[in-house]
C-alpha cells in the first residue's frame, strides 16, 4: 500500500511520529512528509533522516492554512499530534481542545478537500470511559474521525483510529522519570504499586500500526499489547528506594483498551 505514495505523518518528532518516519523509509514510498510544530526536534529529524526521501513541514495542527498546504499531493495521512500529559491537559484545557479536537478537525476537513487515500488518528486507552480532559478530548476526536465517512460526501477517503496503550520508555514516560531519579540518587516516584497498565515498545506499535493501515477499512482498531503492573516494570530498578505519592487527579487504577460492546477489530502487538 505504501509503494509510491506520498505519506504525511503529523506530530512527526513524537516517539511514534519519528519511529514511523523510520520504519516508512523500509518501504518503498515515494516520499515522506514530517510535520510539526518543534522546531529543534524536526532539525534533529533532518539530521537522522536526511532529504532524500523526507520533507520537513514546520507547523500546527491548529494552523489549516498551513496544514492544508501540507496536504496537498500527499496519499495516506497519519495523524499523532495531541497535547498528551495528562496533568499538563488538566490544566491547560482551552490548549488541549484546540490541538487534540479542533486540530483533528482542520485535518479530517483537509483530508476530505483532497481526497487524501486512507486518514489515521492515533489514540490512547486513556479514551475508553474517560476520566481526565486528555482522554475527553481523545474520545472527541475518536468519534470525529469515524463519523467523517458520514459527512464526506462522494469522497472516498478511509478513516481509521488505531487506539494504543502505552510507549515504553517514550519522552516523558515513567521509565524515562525513574531513570532519571535512579541517575540522581533519589527516591523513584510511584503511583500505586498495582496500577495496571498496557504497553510496549514503539517499534512494536509502529510495526503493528504499519501492517494494519495496509489492510485496513473505515472502522476503529485496537492494538492489544501486553499488561503490566507497575511493581512489574520497577523491578528493573531494584534495588531502590521508593516514594508513593498516589495516583494523580484523573488517573485510573487499571487501564482498559476497549468498552463492552464497542465495535472494533483487535490488532496483536
Amino acid at each position: 500500500m505504501f509503494k509510491d505514495k506520498t505519506v504525511l505523518v503529523i506530530g512527526a518528532t513524537g516517539t511514534l511520529g519519528t519511529e514511523t518516519v523510520k520504519q516508512l523509509l523500509n518501504y518503498d514510498v515515494h516520499a515522506i512528509r514530517a510535520y510539526s510544530r518543534n522546531e529543534h526536534k524536526m532539525w534533529q529529524l533532518k539530521q537522522m533522516f536526511g532529504e532524500d526521501k523526507v520533507r520537513y513541514f514546520l507547523g500546527d495542527i491548529q494552523n489549516k492554512d498551513r496544514l492544508d498546504l501540507a496536504f496537498t499531493g500527499a496519499d495516506i495521512v497519519i495523524n499523532y499530534a495531541a497535547i498528551k500529559h495528562v496533568s499538563f491537559a488538566n490544566t491547560n484545557p482551552f490548549e488541549t481542545l484546540n490541538t487534540n479536537v479542533i486540530g483533528v478537525q482542520n485535518a479530517l476537513e483537509c483530508a476530505v478537500k483532497h481526497n487524501i487515500e486512507t486518514f489515521v488518528q492515533m489514540s490512547t486507552d486513556k479514551a475508553v470511559s474517560p476520566t481526565c480532559f486528555y482522554g475527553c478530548s481523545k474520545a472527541m476526536a475518536e468519534h470525529l474521525v469515524l463519523q467523517a465517512k458520514e459527512w464526506q460526501g462522494y469522497g472516498k477517503t478511509k478513516f481509521v483510529v488505531i487506539r494504543s496503550g502505552n510507549v515504553l520508555e517514550s519522552t516523558g514516560s515513567v521509565l524515562e522519570i525513574w531513570k532519571s531519579q535512579k541517575e540522581q540518587g533519589i527516591p523513584l516516584t510511584v503511583t500505586n504499586m498495582e496500577a495496571e497498565r498496557y504497553a510496549a515498545k514503539k517499534e512494536q506499535i509502529i510495526s503493528a500500526i504499519l501492517n494494519t493501515i495496509q489492510n485496513c477499512q473505515n472502522g476503529l482498531y485496537v492494538l492489544n499489547m501486553p499488561k503490566y503492573k507497575v511493581k512489574d516494570l520497577l523491578t528493573q530498578f531494584q534495588p531502590c528506594e521508593t516514594q508513593i505519592i498516589g495516583l494523580q487527579d484523573g488517573e485510573k487504577l487499571r487501564e482498559v483498551l476497549w468498552r463492552e460492546g464497542e465495535k472494533f477489530t483487535e490488532v496483536i502487538v
